[in-house]
């Protein structure tokens, strides 16, 4: 008997999940087709990039401060090999996060206020940057497990080392799990109270059986927040408080829950 369902259930979940801090130029080896994980846990596919350094020699340009930002030729830079400097000769070497500000994955170079660099100022600049992969044709993305793997016929060479870009997502929970805990809870119900399916949809029954699946998906995600990469205990000890205080509320329903039945029949004075 189908007491409860998956939407009753999600309905006391929230379902939206703020993204941890995003992590950036992680290096994967992706070998033939094989599925690599590169994180333990579900990610935003929105935010995975996979590059690859294709040239070890810098570019250089000359450029031109603008007011607040300023663009460079090539987005997605490599972390670590800009340099900024007065000419060519490096005559003066400006120092990143004091005179200026790299938004890497945008390719753009911000003046830092304090530092020394001006509006209009001519510089020289140095960096190395990434070629970024095309989902789908060179490598296929798995982000509710945070995997993924190249494609056969793709442009990233078998053995050959990514680098990704993703933003992790706190997910303690997913449709399967709640599924899992929607057919449990109706199994435990129609076995402890209702073994002949004689009471039907009871609404009694029905919050109970929903409540009993909240506690079950609850404990669940405290299992897997314990066991995922973040190890957050205090995260996982909210969950199994949610879980106890749920199956107290379903314990007193089930309790208090009295099916209707026929009395004896009043007697009947001859």
């Amino acid at each position: 008997m189908l007491y409860t369902n998956i939407e009753k259930v999600k309905q006391h979940l929230v379902s939206d999940f703020p993204f941890h801090e995003s992590v950036f130029d992680q290096p994967v080896v992706l070998t033939n087709i094989d599925l690599v994980t590169f994180f333990g846990g579900a990610v935003a596919e929105s935010s995975v990039a996979v590059k690859a350094v294709k040239s070890n020699d810098l570019k250089k340009i000359v450029a031109t401060l603008g007011v607040s930002s300023t663009a460079l030729p090539d987005d997605l830079l490599i972390r670590g090999t800009v340099v900024v400097a007065s000419d060519s000769s490096l005559g003066r070497v400006y120092v990143e996060n004091v005179d200026y500000i790299i938004d890497y994955a945008a390719g753009a170079l911000l003046r830092k206020s304090g530092g020394v660099l001006v509006s209009g100022q001519q510089v020289v600049i140095w960096y190395g940057s990434f070629v970024n992969y095309a989902v789908g044709s060179d490598y296929v993305v798995n982000a509710l497990d945070g995997s993924l793997r190249r494609t056969a016929n793709g442009n990233i060479a078998s053995g050959e080392t990514v680098f990704l870009d993703y933003s992790p997502i706190i997910q303690s929970y997913n449709d399967l799990m709640i599924q899992n805990a929607v057919d449990e809870a109706n199994g435990l119900i129609e076995k402890t109270i209702d073994p002949n399916q004689q009471f039907g949809l009871e609404p009694v029954l029905q919050i109970s059986a929903t409540y009993r699946a909240v506690e079950i998906v609850c404990r669940a995600s405290a299992a897997r927040e314990l066991s995922s990469q973040r190890g957050a205990y205090n995260v996982a000890l909210a969950w199994l408080k949610l879980a106890e205080e749920y199956a107290r509320r379903a314990d007193e329903l089930m309790r208090s829950f009295r099916p209707p039945f026929a009395g004896p029949a009043a007697p009947v004075a001859s």
